[in-house]
């Protein structure tokens, strides 16, 4: 049997992501909540998001070219979020303190951006891939 080294690289960045993804928008939701903004809505947006996430790495899995297009779109979205949200401040000195902060914002970014450069490579890239 053939390995697609694509796609188990594709799963195993994306995956790689979440223990930068969860303590950053921990962190952001811990500020929101300061802030005196509830944390209902974005929690909610939050997990049906990595619902989305996980339904692109299983499809990537079965082999569903599918997969590969909703995994660059959500690697996207959480790179453009993360650099909107945050890039004034980072730049300017106004982010959180915490050294660990900026490293868990720079794995965010950075691997989801390899995930969505090889996602992409995966859904328009290559030929004959079924699904």
């Amino acid at each position: 049997m053939r390995k697609d080294w694509l796609g188990v690289s594709v799963i195993a960045l994306s995956l790689l992501s979440l223990p930068f993804i969860l303590p950053h928008v921990v962190g952001d939701y811990v500020e929101g909540i300061r802030g005196g903004r509830s944390p209902a809505v974005p929690a909610s947006v939050l997990g049906a998001y990595l619902a989305l996430q996980s339904l692109g790495l299983v499809w990537v899995a079965v082999g569903r070219r599918g997969g590969f297009f909703l995994t660059f779109w959500i690697g996207l979205i959480w790179v453009g979020g993360a650099l909107g949200y945050h890039a004034y401040a980072v730049l300017h000195g106004g982010f959180r303190e915490e050294a660990r902060a900026t490293v868990w914002l720079v794995g965010l970014v950075v691997i989801q951006a390899v995930t969505s450069a090889l996602a992409a490579w995966g859904a328009w890239g290559r030929r004959g891939r079924a699904g």
